[in-house]
C-alpha cells in the first residue's frame, strides 16, 4: 500500500546527533554528516579500498541488495528513486512535482561505491545562473527566474564496465584518392575511391566505461556530463544518501554491458580505419575476445534544475564534482526575429556599397 512518508515518520528513522540529538545530513561542503541543528560533524569515509569486481554469474547473483534504501516515485512524472529511509525528498527531482510518495518495491542491488558531491548546492545554482545569463539566445524572463525550490542534487545509477579485448578482422575498406588536372587554364579535381583488403588483430584494454542504469536522464545528455574524477569514489555507505536522492535503476547489467560492447565495436572499427588510413568500409568483420570483465554499480552526483516554460519542461544538468553544465534552454523568438532582420539590412546595404562603390 503506498502512503506519504510524513514529517513524523522521516524524524523517527533519522540518524541522531550524539550530542544534541539533532537530525544529521550529508554535508558536501566537508563530506561528512552534519547536525542541522548544533553543527556537529560525524566523519562518514572509513577508507575503505573501491575494486573492480569480476563480472562472474556467481557474483552477479550473490551481489549484495540494498537493505538501507528505500523506493520512492512521483505521481507527477513517474521517475523512481532510492532513499536513505531517514529521508524522502518532497518535490521530485526531474519533474519539481511534489506528488512524490513512498511505494513497497524493493530497492534492487547495492551500490559498490560513490563519487561524493564536491560542489555545494549554493555554487552550483551560481554556475547555472551564470551558464543561463551567458545564453543570449536565452528568454530575458528565464534568466530572472528564481533556482532555490528548482535545484536538486540526486545520484545517478550507472555501471563502470571495464575490459581487456582482443580482436581478429577481416574485411575491404575504401580511400579516397583525389587528382588535379588543370587543361586550357582550367583547374578540375576529381575524386576516386580505392578499395583495399585488410586483415589483422588488434588489442585493447578499456577502463570504466559508464553506462547509466536509470532512464530519467537522456544517454546524450549524460555522456555530455562526463568525465566523473575516478580519483574521487569512495567504498557506498549509507550516510552518502542522507538528504540525497539516488535514481533507481530500470536497465539490468545485462542490458548495459551490451552498450558497453556496442561502444567498443564502434571504437575498435574507427581504430581500424585509422591504422589503415582509410576513409569508408565496404565490409568489415570484427571478432571480439572480451578478458577479465569487471564492473562497479556506482552513485555519480548530478544537480537537476527544472523549469516549465509556457507549457514544456526544461531540465538543467550540472555535474555535482566539475561543475559541467548541460541542458537545453527556450529560444527568444524576438531575439530571434531581431538578429536575422539586422543581418537582412546589413547584407541589403553591402550589396549596395558593392554594386554602387565597388567595395
Amino acid at each position: 500500500m503506498e502512503d506519504f512518508l510524513n514529517e513524523r515518520e522521516v524524524e523517527a528513522q533519522s540518524k541522531r546527533c550524539a550530542g544534541c540529538g539533532g537530525i544529521m545530513v550529508f554535508d558536501i561542503e566537508t563530506g561528512n554528516l552534519k547536525c542541522e541543528r548544533c553543527g556537529q560533524m560525524m566523519v562518514v569515509d572509513d577508507g575503505t579500498a573501491v575494486q573492480r569486481r569480476a563480472m562472474t554469474q556467481e557474483i552477479l547473483k550473490n551481489h549484495a541488495s540494498w537493505q538501507d534504501g528505500a523506493v520512492s516515485r512521483c505521481d507527477g512524472c513517474g521517475a523512481k528513486g532510492v532513499v536513505d529511509r531517514k529521508s524522502l525528498s518532497k518535490h521530485c527531482a526531474f519533474c519539481g512535482s511534489a506528488r512524490v510518495v513512498s511505494i513497497d518495491e524493493l530497492p534492487g542491488i547495492k551500490p559498490d561505491s560513490v563519487i561524493p558531491f564536491q560542489i555545494t548546492s549554493d555554487s552550483a545554482r551560481e554556475r547555472f545562473t551564470k551558464w543561463l545569463k551567458s545564453k543570449f539566445f536565452a528568454p530575458n524572463a528565464l534568466k530572472r527566474l528564481r533556482t532555490d525550490e528548482q535545484f536538486n542534487a540526486v545520484y545517478s545509477s550507472s555501471w563502470s564496465f571495464s575490459a581487456n579485448t582482443y580482436s581478429q578482422y577481416a574485411g575491404t575498406l575504401g580511400r579516397r584518392e583525389y587528382r588535379t588536372r588543370t587543361v586550357n587554364g582550367r583547374t578540375t579535381t576529381t575524386t576516386t575511391i580505392r578499395y583495399f583488403r585488410v586483415r589483422g588483430d588488434i588489442a585493447h584494454n578499456y577502463r570504466d566505461f559508464f553506462v547509466q542504469s536509470g532512464d530519467r536522464i537522456h544517454s546524450g545528455t549524460f555522456n555530455k556530463l562526463q568525465p566523473f574524477n575516478l580519483q574521487l569514489i569512495k567504498a557506498y555507505r549509507q550516510e552518502f544518501l542522507a538528504g540525497i536522492v539516488a535514481e533507481h535503476y530500470s536497465r539490468t547489467i545485462d542490458i548495459c554491458f551490451k552498450e558497453f560492447t556496442d561502444f567498443i565495436q564502434r571504437d575498435l572499427r574507427h581504430k581500424i580505419m585509422r591504422r589503415h588510413n582509410a576513409d569508408l568500409v565496404q565490409a568489415l568483420t570484427v571478432n571480439t575476445n572480451y578478458n577479465d570483465k569487471a564492473f562497479n554499480y556506482v552513485l555519480l552526483p548530478i544537480y537537476i534544475a527544472n523549469y516549465t516554460w509556457k507549457g514544456k519542461l526544461y531540465n538543467f544538468y550540472v555535474n555535482g564534482a566539475s561543475g559541467k553544465i548541460v541542458g537545453k534552454y527556450p529560444l527568444s523568438k524576438l531575439k530571434i526575429f531581431l538578429v536575422s532582420l539586422g543581418v537582412a539590412v546589413l547584407a541589403i546595404i553591402g550589396g549596395i556599397l558593392y554594386w554602387q562603390f565597388g567595395m
